[in-house]
């Protein structure tokens, strides 16, 4: 494991190790180096306040703090100095140490809410960003920032850890109605020849793609949504902010699809996004415009209650 974390506040979102052990590992795979790790704190505003002060002389509390073992030369990154990295290898962690990332728990959650998704997924993309600083990425300058800011944007693709339409900064519609074309080329349909490709976008960030497979007993057949929309309840994602459709044609979800879509969705306004393959261009309805007045989880719970 890549990372040694310790969480000194309460309020550590569950399996938080693990995951941020992934990031640390993508990080670092897609910067070509390996036998490397780092240290991992979550404290409050307080302690990163403090630090903030102490280390950098910056009187405020901030969202995270990076501090690198290895000074690389000016343009360069880890990835250009396997001899620096060699000289910080820890016998005791048995890893070469890349320094220390320190997160402010605080900061993350009002970050978290502030763009519409988990706790957990901003903890990821801080963690990621700090990785990115131990292994001598900054974004002082235009240049140096794009190009950081470009390997953050592979990882969290990499991740499957986009940010949600609502915040406005990660997902577009045009980047979920992509993914929904890269699915349709996998797509089974020897009798239809009518081929279509599905991605959803859930609450936390994740995109889960789906294609339509085709059976002859006819019936058997599964809907490109319905696909993807197995895929991440089977990952345990019970919230759909967006889904993309891409097809030979414009072609909106079938009504058994519809209702499906309509047990999981954040809400009535979640976009449905749909357009043909090719011609980078789509149309996007709401799911309450594609199933007015519909019927839902939330009625049959109501009279559970009563």
């Amino acid at each position: 494991m890549p990372i040694e974390l310790q969480c000194e506040v309460p309020g550590c979102p569950e399996g938080l190790e693990e995951f941020l052990n992934d990031v640390a590992n993508v990080c670092m795979e897609l910067e070509g180096i390996s036998g490397a790790g780092f240290a991992i704190r979550v404290v409050d505003d307080a302690a990163i306040h403090a630090l903030n002060l102490s280390m950098r002389g910056v009187d405020s509390a901030t969202d995270v703090l990076s501090f690198p073992t290895v000074r690389f030369p000016k343009g360069t990154t880890a990835r250009d100095n396997p001899k620096r990295l060699r000289r910080e290898y820890d016998p005791s962690v048995g890893w070469i140490n890349l320094g220390d990332c320190v997160l402010n728990l605080n900061r993350a959650r009002e970050q978290a809410q502030e763009f519409g998704h988990s706790l957990k997924r901003e903890l990821g993309y801080l963690t990621a960003h700090s990785a990115f600083h131990l292994m001598g990425y900054d974004h002082m300058e235009e240049g140096e920032k794009r190009q950081m800011r470009a390997m953050e944007k592979r990882a969290m693709e990499k991740l499957r850890l986009w940010r949600n339409p609502k915040g406005g900064t990660t997902m577009t519609h045009e980047e979920l109605f992509h993914l929904a074309e890269e699915a349709r080329k996998n797509a089974y349909s020897p009798y239809s020849h009518f081929s279509v490709g599905a991605c959803i976008l859930t609450e936390n960030g994740q995109t889960f793609q789906g294609c339509n497979f085709e059976n002859a007993s006819f019936g058997a057949t599964i809907c490109a949504e319905r696909c993807a929309a197995s895929g991440a309840i089977a990952a345990g994602q019970r919230r759909f902010m967006a889904i993309a459709i891409a097809a030979d044609s414009v072609a909106w979800p079938c009504g058994i699809c519809r209702q499906v879509l309509r047990e999981f969705a954040c809400g009535p306004d979640m976009p449905v996004i749909a357009g043909a393959a090719g011609t980078g261009s789509f149309e996007t309805r709401t799911l309450e415009e594609l199933l007015p007045g519909s019927f839902g989880p939330e009625y049959l719970l109501d009279n559970q209650q009563s």
